[in-house]
């Protein structure tokens, strides 16, 4: 059953339930009053007009007499025999008490009272039934009240029912029409379309739902375009290194087949055709690993083995590593460590791949020449600080944020001019600096500033 008609049909069922309620509390009350109706206080002259006709003599009967002295006192004259009126003087609108009167049984004394609203006194005799009477009959017709009672209830249950469906379902509709809103955009979004917000102007719980709703729409949009970019990129990635691999296979391929028809003849020749081959076999074997590397970094399998190690001695045996390189390039590296232990635990591989990493993306992107590269550590706060800074142009301000995202390349011109880019390097940063528990920020400072924090291993040595 639909959550209207539950809504409806319970609108329904309490109203009626009021309803009767309300019904059968006036009907108690009316009925027990109905009986109280006209027991109002005996006439104030009831005594005189009984003296006036127990003192009265019937064998003279004089009638007339009698009334005359009734009427003093503003009663009125009944005289009945058997069934029979022998003489009246009542007012129209006590006639009708003449039928309840003359079927009273009377015994001898005289009988005082009040019925339906008229005050009187009847006195028997041996032949006569006398009866004086003073006031307006007020007789109630409950024959005639019922019919309009019920018609009059009737009608307003009707009204009343009317009123609460109408209403009951204004309110369902204000209800059920922003989840039917919901429902709508949950169907579009399951459909792929996430263009078309939620539109609630009401100031309601509905507004913050719907708001929510909106916020989750804008954020599975994002996604989806973000997830569209790194596919793109992926398939790039993939095809670039499928690409470069078919280079030095082709290389290798023919360098061997030299080797087999006797194109090199001579001991110097097959040599070179050897060394080149090897070299090429390595290029593949690099561009392999770069791909399983990208492999176990997508499913989150990259290997990490920490180990004990002080950060300076690490820094300055990859100094002393890359020094022969890094001359041959042009490029200046200077540190500047503090001359207390940096104790750490560190994967060696995976941090000199980070270096690995910042030196290449200095490289490529620093735009200045001769290049100049300074790292400094220091301690701070139970983290060691590891900052790695060229001399470059920096990042503009607005994409700094986004360099350590995945796939990211900076600006149109700055990708096309390094279109061998992965845009992979400072993201595989981010993600082994995290690896460690560390965490890695970027600034510009006369130049690209990449600082990370790691966590220190015995805090204690500087207490």
């Amino acid at each position: 059953m639909k959550t209207i008609n539950r809504i409806l049909i319970s609108s329904v069922f309490f109203a009626l339930i009021s309803i009767a309620s309300i019904l059968g509390v006036m009907t108690i009350i009316f009925f027990s009053l109905v009986p109280e109706y006209g027991k109002e206080m005996l006439d104030k002259d009831v005594f005189n007009a009984e003296e006036i006709v127990s003192n009265f003599d019937v064998t003279d009967m004089e009638w007339g007499v009698l009334s005359a002295d009734l009427n003093l006192y503003g009663y009125n004259l009944l005289v009945t025999s058997g069934n029979n009126v022998v003489f009246s003087h009542l007012e129209d609108s006590q006639t009708k008490a003449i039928e309840s009167l003359i079927g009273l049984n009377l015994k001898e004394n005289t009988l005082t009272g009040k019925t339906s609203g008229v005050t009187f006194i009847a006195k028997p005799t041996n032949v006569y039934s006398i009866f004086a009477l003073k006031g307006t009959v007020e007789d109630v017709k409950l024959t005639g009240f019922l019919p309009t009672y019920l018609i009059v209830s009737f009608v307003a249950i009707v009204v009343i029912l009317l009123l609460s469906l109408f209403f009951t379902r204004q309110m369902a509709w204000r209800v059920l029409r922003p989840l039917k809103a919901l429902s709508n955009g949950a169907k579009r979004i399951e459909s792929g379309d996430m263009s078309e917000p939620i539109v609630h102007k009401s100031k309601d719980e509905f507004a913050e739902v719907a708001t929510a709703f909106n916020h989750m729409q804008e954020s599975l949009l994002e996604e989806r375009k973000k997830t569209a970019l790194y596919e793109k990129a992926r398939t790039d990635l993939i095809a670039g290194i499928s690409h470069d691999l078919r280079t030095p296979l082709t290389s290798v391929k023919g360098y061997i087949k030299g080797l087999r028809d006797g194109v090199a003849n001579t001991p110097e020749k097959q040599e070179q055709y050897l060394s080149i081959a090897y070299q090429k076999a390595c290029d593949i074997d690099m561009l392999l690993q770069r791909l399983i590397f990208f492999s176990n970094l997508e499913t989150g399998n990259l290997p990490m083995i920490f180990d004990s190690h002080d950060l300076r001695n690490f820094i300055m045996r990859f100094a002393d590593d890359m020094r022969d390189e890094f001359k041959s390039n042009n490029i200046t590296l200077s540190t500047d460590i503090t001359s207390v232990p940096h104790p750490v635990k560190i994967d060696v591989g995976q941090m000199r791949r980070v270096l690995l990493n910042l030196t290449e993306n200095a490289v490529k992107y620093a735009e200045t020449k001769p290049l100049s590269i300074t790292i400094t550590i220091w301690y701070e706060r139970g983290m060691e600080h590891l900052k790695f800074a060229d001399n470059g142009q920096g990042v503009p301000e607005s994409q700094l944020p986004h360099i350590f995202e995945r796939f990211w390349r900076g600006d149109e011109a700055r990708s096309t001019k390094n279109n061998d880019g992965s845009g992979l390097g400072l993201y595989i940063v981010k993600y082994i600096i995290e690896a460690h528990g560390g965490f890695v920020t970027a600034q510009n400072d006369n130049g690209l500033a990449i600082e990370m924090r790691l966590p220190c291993e015995k805090e204690e040595t500087y207490e």
